[in-house]
Protein backbone atom coordinates (compact mmCIF):
# COMPACT_ATOMS: atom_id res chain seq x y z
CA UNK A 1 0.00 0.00 0.00
CA UNK A 2 1.49 3.35 -1.04
CA UNK A 3 0.34 6.66 0.32
CA UNK A 4 1.68 10.15 0.83
CA UNK A 5 1.98 12.26 3.96
CA UNK A 6 2.56 16.00 3.74
CA UNK A 7 5.07 17.00 1.12
CA UNK A 8 7.22 13.88 1.38
CA UNK A 9 6.70 10.54 -0.26
CA UNK A 10 6.37 7.58 2.06
CA UNK A 11 6.05 3.92 1.24
CA UNK A 12 4.29 1.80 3.83
CA UNK A 13 4.67 -1.88 2.97
CA UNK A 14 3.42 -4.97 4.73
CA UNK A 15 4.90 -8.43 4.62
CA UNK A 16 2.89 -11.55 5.21
CA UNK A 17 3.38 -11.21 8.94
CA UNK A 18 1.69 -7.82 8.95
CA UNK A 19 4.72 -5.79 10.02
CA UNK A 20 5.17 -2.23 8.80
CA UNK A 21 8.14 -1.21 6.71
CA UNK A 22 9.09 2.44 6.41
CA UNK A 23 10.57 3.68 3.18
CA UNK A 24 11.85 6.86 1.50
CA UNK A 25 12.97 10.08 3.04
CA UNK A 26 9.46 11.51 3.47
CA UNK A 27 9.19 9.76 6.82
CA UNK A 28 11.31 12.52 8.13
CA UNK A 29 11.08 15.22 5.58
CA UNK A 30 7.46 15.82 4.78
CA UNK A 31 6.07 16.33 8.25
CA UNK A 32 5.19 19.70 9.72
CA UNK A 33 4.35 19.99 13.39
CA UNK A 34 0.76 20.98 14.03
CA UNK A 35 -1.08 21.19 17.32
CA UNK A 36 -1.27 17.42 17.56
CA UNK A 37 2.01 16.17 16.16
CA UNK A 38 2.19 12.50 15.49
CA UNK A 39 4.05 10.10 13.32
CA UNK A 40 1.16 8.25 11.64
CA UNK A 41 2.97 5.21 10.39
CA UNK A 42 2.16 2.60 13.05
CA UNK A 43 -0.78 0.33 12.56
CA UNK A 44 -2.87 -0.53 15.63
CA UNK A 45 -1.30 -3.96 16.11
CA UNK A 46 2.20 -2.57 15.83
CA UNK A 47 1.44 0.31 18.16
CA UNK A 48 0.47 -2.17 20.86
CA UNK A 49 3.62 -4.26 20.39
CA UNK A 50 5.91 -4.66 23.36
CA UNK A 51 8.64 -2.05 22.78
CA UNK A 52 11.26 -4.50 24.06
CA UNK A 53 10.53 -6.88 21.22
CA UNK A 54 12.26 -6.70 17.86
CA UNK A 55 10.12 -6.60 14.72
CA UNK A 56 9.70 -9.90 12.97
CA UNK A 57 11.95 -10.74 10.08
CA UNK A 58 10.56 -10.61 6.58
CA UNK A 59 8.96 -13.93 5.66
CA UNK A 60 7.58 -13.16 2.19
CA UNK A 61 8.09 -15.84 -0.43
CA UNK A 62 9.79 -13.26 -2.66
CA UNK A 63 13.48 -13.98 -3.10
CA UNK A 64 15.49 -11.28 -1.31
CA UNK A 65 18.57 -11.98 -3.39
CA UNK A 66 17.43 -9.41 -5.95
CA UNK A 67 16.86 -6.62 -3.44
CA UNK A 68 19.07 -3.57 -3.17
CA UNK A 69 20.59 -2.85 0.22
CA UNK A 70 18.07 -0.15 1.14
CA UNK A 71 15.09 -2.47 0.67
CA UNK A 72 16.91 -5.28 2.42
CA UNK A 73 17.60 -2.96 5.37
CA UNK A 74 13.99 -1.82 5.56
CA UNK A 75 12.72 -5.42 5.65
CA UNK A 76 15.49 -6.65 7.95
CA UNK A 77 17.01 -9.12 5.49
CA UNK A 78 20.27 -9.39 7.42
CA UNK A 79 21.94 -12.01 5.20
CA UNK A 80 21.29 -9.97 2.05
CA UNK A 81 22.62 -6.80 3.70
CA UNK A 82 25.73 -8.63 4.87
CA UNK A 83 26.28 -10.06 1.40
CA UNK A 84 26.13 -6.62 -0.22
CA UNK A 85 28.39 -4.99 2.38
CA UNK A 86 30.99 -7.73 2.04
CA UNK A 87 30.78 -7.26 -1.73
CA UNK A 88 32.03 -3.72 -1.24
CA UNK A 89 29.05 -1.50 -0.42
CA UNK A 90 30.08 1.46 1.79
CA UNK A 91 27.72 1.58 4.77
CA UNK A 92 28.38 5.32 5.14
CA UNK A 93 27.18 6.06 1.63
CA UNK A 94 23.80 7.82 1.54
CA UNK A 95 21.23 6.91 -1.09
CA UNK A 96 19.85 9.33 -3.69
CA UNK A 97 17.59 10.82 -1.00
CA UNK A 98 20.62 11.53 1.22
CA UNK A 99 19.53 8.83 3.69
CA UNK A 100 22.01 6.32 5.11
CA UNK A 101 21.50 2.67 5.90
CA UNK A 102 21.69 3.51 9.60
CA UNK A 103 18.65 5.77 9.21
CA UNK A 104 16.65 2.98 7.55
CA UNK A 105 17.68 0.48 10.20
CA UNK A 106 16.79 2.91 12.99
CA UNK A 107 13.31 3.81 11.78
CA UNK A 108 12.46 0.15 11.10
CA UNK A 109 13.85 -0.95 14.48
CA UNK A 110 16.49 -3.33 13.07
CA UNK A 111 18.79 -3.72 16.06
CA UNK A 112 20.95 -6.42 14.49
CA UNK A 113 21.61 -4.30 11.41
CA UNK A 114 22.43 -1.26 13.56
CA UNK A 115 25.07 -3.31 15.36
CA UNK A 116 26.44 -4.70 12.09
CA UNK A 117 26.59 -1.37 10.23
CA UNK A 118 28.33 0.39 13.11
CA UNK A 119 30.85 -2.43 13.27
CA UNK A 120 31.51 -1.77 9.58
CA UNK A 121 32.17 1.92 10.12
CA UNK A 122 28.75 3.60 9.92
CA UNK A 123 28.67 7.06 11.52
CA UNK A 124 26.14 6.97 14.35
CA UNK A 125 25.30 10.69 14.16
CA UNK A 126 25.43 11.08 10.37
CA UNK A 127 22.92 13.63 9.11
CA UNK A 128 20.50 12.76 6.33
CA UNK A 129 17.03 13.19 4.87
CA UNK A 130 15.18 16.38 4.02
CA UNK A 131 15.40 17.63 7.61
CA UNK A 132 19.08 16.81 8.08
CA UNK A 133 18.36 14.43 10.93
CA UNK A 134 20.39 11.73 12.64
CA UNK A 135 19.30 8.09 12.92
CA UNK A 136 18.52 8.82 16.58
CA UNK A 137 16.06 11.53 15.53
CA UNK A 138 14.31 9.03 13.25
CA UNK A 139 14.08 6.44 16.01
CA UNK A 140 12.69 9.04 18.44
CA UNK A 141 10.04 10.22 15.99
CA UNK A 142 8.94 6.64 15.45
CA UNK A 143 8.88 5.92 19.20
CA UNK A 144 11.40 3.04 19.21
CA UNK A 145 12.66 3.21 22.80
CA UNK A 146 14.94 0.18 22.51
CA UNK A 147 16.48 1.59 19.34
CA UNK A 148 17.09 4.91 21.10
CA UNK A 149 18.83 3.09 23.94
CA UNK A 150 20.95 1.08 21.51
CA UNK A 151 22.00 4.11 19.44
CA UNK A 152 22.94 6.09 22.56
CA UNK A 153 25.04 3.16 23.77
CA UNK A 154 26.94 3.48 20.50
CA UNK A 155 27.48 7.19 21.18
CA UNK A 156 24.52 8.91 19.50
CA UNK A 157 24.12 12.47 20.79
CA UNK A 158 20.50 13.47 21.55
CA UNK A 159 21.47 17.15 21.80
CA UNK A 160 22.05 17.39 18.03
CA UNK A 161 19.33 19.46 16.34
CA UNK A 162 17.67 18.59 13.04
CA UNK A 163 16.76 20.90 10.18
CA UNK A 164 13.73 22.19 12.09
CA UNK A 165 15.88 23.08 15.07
CA UNK A 166 14.63 20.31 17.36
CA UNK A 167 16.84 18.16 19.57
CA UNK A 168 16.04 14.66 20.72
CA UNK A 169 14.01 15.70 23.79
CA UNK A 170 11.95 18.20 21.79
CA UNK A 171 11.06 15.51 19.25
CA UNK A 172 10.10 13.03 21.98
CA UNK A 173 7.75 15.64 23.48
CA UNK A 174 6.29 16.75 20.14
CA UNK A 175 5.51 13.17 19.16
CA UNK A 176 4.34 12.39 22.72
CA UNK A 177 6.75 9.53 23.36
CA UNK A 178 7.04 10.10 27.10
CA UNK A 179 9.10 6.97 27.91
CA UNK A 180 11.74 8.19 25.47
CA UNK A 181 11.61 11.70 26.96
CA UNK A 182 12.06 10.25 30.45
CA UNK A 183 15.00 8.15 29.27
CA UNK A 184 16.69 11.15 27.63
CA UNK A 185 16.31 13.23 30.79
CA UNK A 186 17.66 10.34 32.86
CA UNK A 187 20.69 10.37 30.56
CA UNK A 188 21.36 14.04 31.25
CA UNK A 189 19.19 16.02 28.85
CA UNK A 190 17.98 19.22 30.52
CA UNK A 191 14.20 19.55 30.64
CA UNK A 192 14.54 23.29 29.91
CA UNK A 193 17.08 22.93 27.10
CA UNK A 194 16.02 25.30 24.27
CA UNK A 195 15.66 24.38 20.63
CA UNK A 196 17.15 26.49 17.83
CA UNK A 197 14.38 29.07 18.33
CA UNK A 198 14.95 29.25 22.06
CA UNK A 199 11.76 27.37 22.93
CA UNK A 200 11.82 24.79 25.69
CA UNK A 201 10.00 21.47 25.56
CA UNK A 202 7.31 22.90 27.85
CA UNK A 203 6.66 25.74 25.42
CA UNK A 204 6.37 23.32 22.52
CA UNK A 205 3.99 21.09 24.49
CA UNK A 206 1.79 24.04 25.50
CA UNK A 207 1.70 25.45 21.99
CA UNK A 208 1.54 22.41 19.74
CA UNK A 209 -0.22 19.65 21.71
CA UNK A 210 -3.79 20.25 22.84
CA UNK A 211 -4.53 18.54 26.15
CA UNK A 212 -2.95 18.09 29.58
CA UNK A 213 -0.10 15.87 28.41
CA UNK A 214 2.83 16.14 27.99
CA UNK A 215 2.59 19.52 29.79
CA UNK A 216 1.75 17.78 33.05
CA UNK A 217 4.61 15.30 32.59
CA UNK A 218 7.18 18.06 32.00
CA UNK A 219 6.03 20.01 35.05
CA UNK A 220 6.47 16.90 37.18
CA UNK A 221 10.04 16.89 35.84
CA UNK A 222 10.52 20.45 37.20
CA UNK A 223 10.28 22.32 33.90
CA UNK A 224 10.36 26.10 34.36
CA UNK A 225 6.92 27.68 33.99
CA UNK A 226 8.29 31.20 33.50
CA UNK A 227 11.13 30.59 31.04
CA UNK A 228 10.94 32.75 27.89
CA UNK A 229 12.01 32.06 24.32
CA UNK A 230 14.72 34.03 22.53
CA UNK A 231 12.60 35.39 19.69
CA UNK A 232 9.39 36.80 21.21
CA UNK A 233 10.15 36.25 24.90
CA UNK A 234 6.94 34.30 25.26
CA UNK A 235 6.51 32.09 28.32
CA UNK A 236 4.83 28.66 28.23
CA UNK A 237 1.61 30.36 29.37
CA UNK A 238 1.84 32.81 26.44
CA UNK A 239 2.24 29.80 24.12
CA UNK A 240 -0.74 27.97 25.63
CA UNK A 241 -2.98 31.04 25.34
CA UNK A 242 -1.97 31.69 21.72
CA UNK A 243 -2.80 28.07 20.90
CA UNK A 244 -6.09 28.16 22.81
CA UNK A 245 -4.82 25.24 24.87
CA UNK A 246 -7.09 25.56 27.89
CA UNK A 247 -5.94 22.34 29.58
CA UNK A 248 -2.28 23.34 29.40
CA UNK A 249 -3.07 26.89 30.56
CA UNK A 250 -4.95 25.54 33.59
CA UNK A 251 -2.07 23.25 34.53
CA UNK A 252 0.48 26.04 34.10
CA UNK A 253 -1.56 28.40 36.28
CA UNK A 254 -1.85 25.75 38.99
CA UNK A 255 1.95 25.43 38.83
CA UNK A 256 2.46 29.16 39.42
CA UNK A 257 2.94 30.54 35.89
CA UNK A 258 2.94 34.34 35.89
CA UNK A 259 -0.11 36.06 34.39
CA UNK A 260 1.68 39.43 34.33
CA UNK A 261 4.86 38.43 32.47
CA UNK A 262 5.25 40.53 29.32
CA UNK A 263 6.73 39.45 25.99
CA UNK A 264 8.69 41.61 23.54
CA UNK A 265 5.48 43.34 22.48
CA UNK A 266 4.56 44.18 26.07
CA UNK A 267 1.67 41.70 26.03
CA UNK A 268 0.70 39.61 29.03
CA UNK A 269 -1.13 36.28 28.70
CA UNK A 270 -4.37 38.17 29.44
CA UNK A 271 -3.70 40.51 26.52
CA UNK A 272 -3.15 37.52 24.24
CA UNK A 273 -6.38 35.92 25.50
CA UNK A 274 -8.23 39.04 24.34
CA UNK A 275 -6.34 38.88 21.05
CA UNK A 276 -7.44 35.30 20.33
CA UNK A 277 -11.01 36.09 21.53
CA UNK A 278 -11.22 33.34 24.15
CA UNK A 279 -13.73 34.29 26.90
CA UNK A 280 -12.90 31.19 28.93
CA UNK A 281 -9.17 31.94 28.99
CA UNK A 282 -9.86 35.61 29.80
CA UNK A 283 -12.03 34.60 32.75
CA UNK A 284 -9.56 31.96 33.96
CA UNK A 285 -6.59 34.34 33.83
CA UNK A 286 -8.45 37.22 35.51
CA UNK A 287 -9.66 34.98 38.33
CA UNK A 288 -6.11 33.78 39.01
CA UNK A 289 -4.77 37.33 38.80
CA UNK A 290 -7.30 38.60 41.35
CA UNK A 291 -6.69 35.68 43.71
CA UNK A 292 -2.96 36.30 43.62
CA UNK A 293 -3.46 40.01 44.33
CA UNK A 294 -5.51 39.10 47.37
CA UNK A 295 -2.92 36.63 48.59
CA UNK A 296 -0.23 39.34 48.46
CA UNK A 297 -2.04 41.57 50.98
CA UNK A 298 -0.52 41.34 54.48
CA UNK A 299 -3.85 40.81 56.19
CA UNK A 300 -4.82 38.08 53.74
CA UNK A 301 -1.45 36.40 54.12
CA UNK A 302 -2.19 36.15 57.85
CA UNK A 303 -5.65 34.76 57.08
CA UNK A 304 -4.18 32.18 54.69
CA UNK A 305 -1.69 31.02 57.31
CA UNK A 306 -4.42 30.40 59.90
CA UNK A 307 -7.41 29.87 57.63
CA UNK A 308 -8.64 26.62 59.22
CA UNK A 309 -8.52 28.02 62.78
CA UNK A 310 -10.09 31.33 61.76
CA UNK A 311 -12.82 29.54 59.85
CA UNK A 312 -13.68 27.56 62.99
CA UNK A 313 -13.83 30.77 65.07
CA UNK A 314 -15.98 32.43 62.42
CA UNK A 315 -18.42 29.51 62.39
CA UNK A 316 -18.66 29.54 66.19
CA UNK A 317 -19.38 33.28 66.17
CA UNK A 318 -22.01 32.96 63.45
CA UNK A 319 -23.85 30.21 65.34
CA UNK A 320 -23.69 32.28 68.54
CA UNK A 321 -25.09 35.30 66.69
CA UNK A 322 -27.97 33.28 65.24
CA UNK A 323 -28.79 31.80 68.66
CA UNK A 324 -28.53 35.17 70.40
CA UNK A 325 -30.87 36.80 67.86
CA UNK A 326 -33.46 34.07 68.22
CA UNK A 327 -33.20 34.32 72.01
CA UNK A 328 -33.86 38.06 72.14
CA UNK A 329 -36.70 38.84 74.58
CA UNK A 330 -38.32 41.18 72.06
CA UNK A 331 -41.65 40.08 70.64
CA UNK A 332 -40.86 41.68 67.29
CA UNK A 333 -40.15 38.98 64.66
CA UNK A 334 -39.47 41.77 62.17
CA UNK A 335 -36.47 42.88 64.25
CA UNK A 336 -35.20 39.32 64.51
CA UNK A 337 -35.66 38.85 60.75
CA UNK A 338 -33.68 42.00 59.95
CA UNK A 339 -30.85 40.94 62.29
CA UNK A 340 -30.74 37.45 60.76
CA UNK A 341 -30.64 39.01 57.27
CA UNK A 342 -27.68 41.12 58.39
CA UNK A 343 -25.87 37.99 59.59
CA UNK A 344 -26.53 36.25 56.27
CA UNK A 345 -25.30 39.30 54.37
CA UNK A 346 -22.10 39.33 56.43
CA UNK A 347 -21.54 35.61 55.72
CA UNK A 348 -22.10 36.13 51.99
CA UNK A 349 -19.79 39.15 51.86
CA UNK A 350 -17.06 37.28 53.73
CA UNK A 351 -17.27 34.27 51.44
CA UNK A 352 -17.18 36.37 48.28
CA UNK A 353 -14.49 38.86 49.26
CA UNK A 354 -12.19 37.08 51.66
CA UNK A 355 -12.66 33.33 51.60
CA UNK A 356 -10.58 31.41 49.09
CA UNK A 357 -11.72 28.19 47.44
CA UNK A 358 -9.87 26.21 50.09
CA UNK A 359 -11.68 28.04 52.88
CA UNK A 360 -15.05 27.51 51.20
CA UNK A 361 -14.35 23.79 51.13
CA UNK A 362 -13.84 23.94 54.92
CA UNK A 363 -17.32 25.36 55.62
CA UNK A 364 -19.15 22.02 56.16
CA UNK A 365 -16.52 20.65 58.53
CA UNK A 366 -16.12 23.90 60.52
CA UNK A 367 -19.90 24.24 60.81
CA UNK A 368 -20.04 20.74 62.31
CA UNK A 369 -17.25 21.63 64.76
CA UNK A 370 -19.07 24.82 65.78
CA UNK A 371 -22.30 22.89 66.35
CA UNK A 372 -20.51 20.36 68.55
CA UNK A 373 -18.83 23.20 70.46
CA UNK A 374 -22.13 24.92 71.30
CA UNK A 375 -23.76 21.61 72.21
CA UNK A 376 -20.97 21.01 74.75
CA UNK A 377 -21.25 24.57 76.08
CA UNK A 378 -25.02 24.24 76.44
CA UNK A 379 -24.71 20.88 78.18
CA UNK A 380 -22.03 22.16 80.60
CA UNK A 381 -23.80 25.41 81.52
CA UNK A 382 -27.40 24.27 81.69
CA UNK A 383 -27.65 20.51 82.15
CA UNK A 384 -24.51 19.55 84.08
CA UNK A 385 -25.29 21.73 87.17
CA UNK A 386 -28.70 20.07 87.51
CA UNK A 387 -27.10 16.63 87.36
CA UNK A 388 -24.48 17.48 89.97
Amino acid sequence: MDWKEGGGCHTHSHGNDGQSIHGTHGVHGGHSHGFTPGFPFLQRGEAMMDPTQQPKKYTHIEDSSSWDIVKATQFGAFDRCKELVEAGYDVRQPDKENVTLLHWAAINNRADLIKYYISKGAVVDQLGGDLNSTPLHWAIRQGHLQMVIQLMRYGADPSFVDGEGYGGLHLAVLFQHMPIAAYLMAKGQEVDAPDANGQTSLMLAAQKIIGPEPTNFLLRCNASVNAVDKVNRNSPLHCAVLAGNIDAAHILLDSGASVELQNNSGQTPIDLAHQVHSPLLIHMLNVVKNERKKSNMRCLRFLNNYQAFLQCVFSVCVMWAVGAILNISSESWLLKGVLLACVLAMINLTCRRVASTTVQHLIPSTTLIASIFWMLVTWCLWFLPDIL
